[in-house]
């Protein structure tokens, strides 16, 4: 028998089903992520949050909006979820639009409240423009993103830009001088776009506090509200849902295992992050380090690779298997020659760089036992499902936006998203597991 569930998030990639889970999770709810939902729901009891990863961000927008639709009717009338969130990038990639008109649809809410800042990650909205550490989005590597780049950083015209002429006036904003105002100003705004035919509304969002004060306008409002959002708006709703849950403070423990990173982001923040790794001393004389190249994208999964990862991938040594140096590399001359002759576009390269660091996880899982740390959105979904992983459970919380996960084979997982973090978050996420070891 199925537990009457709570909550329901649906996301457009792997990374930001369980940064938003986790927020969940920190306020004492048990919570999964599910990585299908045509396995035996009926055995996943207990469970208050439920997540699910639709993959939806680089495919076809009336593909996706399908999708988003299905989920939502699955998670209402498969698990009882009373509240849904939309989680949606904080740099605006993907299908937003379109998956956010397939979840009022499908949930029959009034209108969508959208927040994508995530002021923990130093991304603000201001006059609706959306700001990544003070730099407008479109000039940050999310322009740069193979699949889905961006090409402008006002929200409401990245909303207006799939819609019709007529379905344009339908987004509509609320900005920081109302929201500054506090959640009865908020509310009484958004009400008033509701009545005027908006379903789509931008909230500016500068700080913690206006989250908040935009969760309470929510609440405030006349209408059945959408909220659509980062990590950051979900963990200002996650106390106003769960109420007075009692959190389960237990220290967890992690086996001493070898740590393996597979990282399919080329983002410089993934580079600074791996650089640092590389170079802390702690770990300095059990790190290994593989740099890809193009060839060995395009060659495939070798022999040689897997031995010298398995040769190093013992004790509680960290291996670290990358694809940093591959932008700079395709923009040699040789380089675009020999994709042009392959036929190989920058979405398919970025496809095959996905399959080989999957690959690698699904053969060296024969071999070897480690703790598994993804770095990309795509990259953490291949190589979950290359390992066989059903679904993921949240067990702790690493750091703010990084939960640690276990799967349904009792493998540790770690995610994390490619622009996600500060220089030294893969050192943290390493300090963390070394010391929670169970030895």
């Amino acid at each position: 028998m199925i537990l009457s569930s709570t909550i329901g998030i649906i996301a457009d990639d792997l990374t930001g089903a369980n940064d938003t889970a986790l927020q969940f999770f920190l306020k004492g709810s048990n919570t999964e992520i599910l990585l299908g939902y045509n396995d035996e729901l009926q055995n996943h009891i207990n469970v208050g949050t439920w997540a699910i990863s639709t993959e939806t961000r680089n495919i076809d927008k009336n593909d996706a909006a399908k999708i988003v639709y299905e989920t939502a009717g699955v998670l209402k009338s498969k698990l009882n979820v009373e509240h849904f969130y939309k989680k949606i990038d904080s740099t605006l990639r993907g299908n937003i639009t379109y998956e956010i008109f397939a979840a009022l649809e499908a949930t029959g809410k009034d209108a969508a409240v959208v927040a994508p800042a995530y002021v923990q990650e130093g991304r603000i909205t201001i006059g609706g423009y959306q700001l990544l550490k003070g730099v407008p989005i479109e000039r940050t590597d999310a322009a740069r993103d193979p699949g889905a780049p961006i090409y402008e950083s006002y929200v409401p015209d990245i909303l207006r830009k799939p819609l019709g002429d007529n379905a344009k006036t339908m987004v509509g904003s609320i900005e920081l001088n109302v929201v500054a105002k506090g959640a009865g100003p908020i509310a009484q705004k958004m009400n008033e776009l509701i009545e005027s035919g908006k379903k789509i509304i931008v909230a500016d969002c500068v700080s913690t506090v206006d989250f908040e004060q935009i969760v309470l306008a929510m609440q405030k409002s006349s209408y059945n509200i959408l909220p659509c959002g980062s990590a950051g708006l979900a963990q200002a709703l996650a106390p106003l849902w769960l109420g007075d849950i009692k959190v389960n403070k237990a220290t967890k423990t992690v086996p001493k295992l070898p740590k393996l990173i597979l990282s399919g982001s080329a983002t410089a923040l993934s580079s600074m992050q791996l650089q640092k790794l590389e170079n802390e001393d702690d770990f300095i004389n059990k790190t290994y380090f593989l740099c890809l190249t193009l060839k060995d994208i395009i060659d495939g999964v070798s022999e040689s690779v897997i031995r010298r990862i398995e040769e190093n991938l013992v004790d509680d040594n960290i291996v670290a298997v990358h694809v940093c140096n591959i932008l700079e590399e395709v923009k040699t001359e040789e380089a675009k020659n020999f994709l042009i002759d392959e036929g190989i576009t920058k979405e398919a390269l970025s496809d095959k760089i996905t399959g080989y660091l999957a690959e690698l996880a699904s053969v060296i899982k024969k071999d070897r036992e480690f703790i598994l740390i993804t770095i990309g959105g795509e990259t953490s979904r291949a190589c979950c499902d290359a390992i066989g992983a059903k679904y993921l459970q949240v067990v702790d919380g690493i750091l703010p936006a990084i939960p640690l996960c276990i799967d349904s084979t009792a493998q540790l997982i770690v995610t994390k998203s490619g622009n996600l973090g500060t220089t030294t978050t893969l050192v943290e996420i390493v300090q963390y597991l070394e010391h929670h070891e169970n030895v």
